[in-house]
């Protein structure tokens, strides 16, 4: 896409996100429903934050379960833009990286879950090695497979100028990859062949739900999609505050994605790990805010910049989703609310559930009653026969 055209997404993100929650539920209607479910103060801001973030070698380790299968992946992935959402994209190849978790009886196919990760975090947020509290390793118990991902720009898969990819691209990248789970056409480290699957269903985390979205009505190629701790038109005034101030950020070029040298285009979403923990997190047990506040990553701006033009694609278009849709929120998300109303958007879909946990913030994964989610997430796969 041209240089001309990219101004015009950012003028529009500008002039537009304060406006988001009007555009698609009406102003009465917001208002109302952010008053019933405002968020309260998150608990763990007195938590005294470590010093520095833990490095990898200081990290803690997980044993995998009995009878799981844990083994890392790579996807081979075009950073193009194919999907109902014209964002600009370099067109360039580039490596996804990741793990496919799941029971044993995985290797034989079957059914997969996708994760897509939120703005601020990466594939760490499924793999946190606090006892219980490793994402893929709880669903493999519960009977279920999952790939998690780190998104392009984002951890151990590769970083390019981040002003040269968008939500479409990544919502198009995710296609690719799944197109690759049902083919076997991907790397992994597993003795056997690369397992092949059915049934995907998609799952996204904070903006992740906004791709999963777009990658559903783009190219109706899912069984399920899962969003989770996303509701377009339900950003709270500090999430607004947030963006627009990475917004500015972005609009000046970013910075680079981790060292001086690194490709720029990036930001942060939080300015300081203060931020990113007292936004995310409510009723977490400390061992696991600490690990993960030092996990906090800046995002690509071209990410950030699609959001807006994504929501309105979304407004306009979520109806034709017509697979089953699960949605996951935390009670006291200090970022994104109304997801009642969200519900309401997935008109086409044979049916929708929302399930809450109690207490939990944004990172609801992560509170100490996140095996709600679990326990919710497992349900309804069972139910769909995922």
């Amino acid at each position: 896409m041209s240089t001309p055209h990219r101004g015009r997404a950012l003028a529009v993100a500008v002039l537009g996100v304060a406006v988001v929650g009007a555009a698609l539920v009406g102003p009465a209607a917001a208002g109302a429903q952010a008053e019933k479910h405002a968020p309260a103060a998150a608990p763990v801001a007195e938590l005294t934050l470590p010093a520095e973030p833990a490095t990898e070698a200081d990290e803690p380790e997980l044993d995998v379960p009995p009878g799981v299968v844990d083994e890392a992946v790579s996807f081979s992935v075009v950073n193009r833009n194919t999907s109902a959402l014209a964002c600009p994209s370099d067109g360039k190849t580039y490596t996804i990286r990741g793990h496919l978790t799941g029971p044993a009886t995985m290797l034989g196919g079957g059914a997969v879950t996708v994760y897509e990760h939120g703005i601020a975090s990466g594939e760490w947020y499924w793999r946190v090695p606090v006892e219980g509290f490793h994402h893929s390793y709880e669903m493999a118990e519960r009977g279920h497979a999952s790939l998690t991902i780190d998104r392009l720009g984002y951890d151990s898969s590769d970083r390019p100028d981040g002003r040269h990819m968008c939500v479409g691209s990544q919502a198009d990248m995710l296609h690719q990859i799944i197109e690759a789970l049902r083919s076997g056409e991907y790397e992994w480290e597993g003795e056997s062949p690369s397992p092949t699957f059915t049934t995907v269903t998609t799952l996204g985390h904070s903006n992740g739900g906004q791709v999963a979205q777009l990658e559903a009505i783009s190219y109706g190629d899912v069984d399920g999609v899962v969003v989770s701790g996303w509701a377009d038109g339900g950003l709270t005034d500090e999430a607004t505050a947030r963006f627009q101030a990475a917004l500015g950020s972005c609009l000046s070029g970013g910075t680079p994605s981790e060292e001086p040298d690194d490709p720029s285009g990036y930001a942060l979403y939080d300015l300081g790990r203060r931020e990113f923990v007292e936004g995310n997190f409510a009723d977490t047990d400390p061992e696991v805010v600490e690990y993960s506040a030092g996990k906090q990553n800046k995002h690509p701006c071209g990410d950030m910049v699609s959001q807006l033009s994504g929501v309105m694609v979304d407004a306009e278009r979520l109806r034709e989703i017509d697979v089953p849709v699960l949605l996951l929120y935390g009670e006291h998300d200090a970022r994104v609310q109304l997801g009642g109303v969200h519900k309401t958007l997935f008109a086409g879909a044979p049916s929708t559930t929302l399930v809450e946990v109690p207490d939990a913030g944004h990172y609801f994964d992560l509170a100490r009653r996140h095996e709600v989610a679990l326990d919710g997430l497992a349900s309804w796969l069972d139910g769909e026969g995922f």
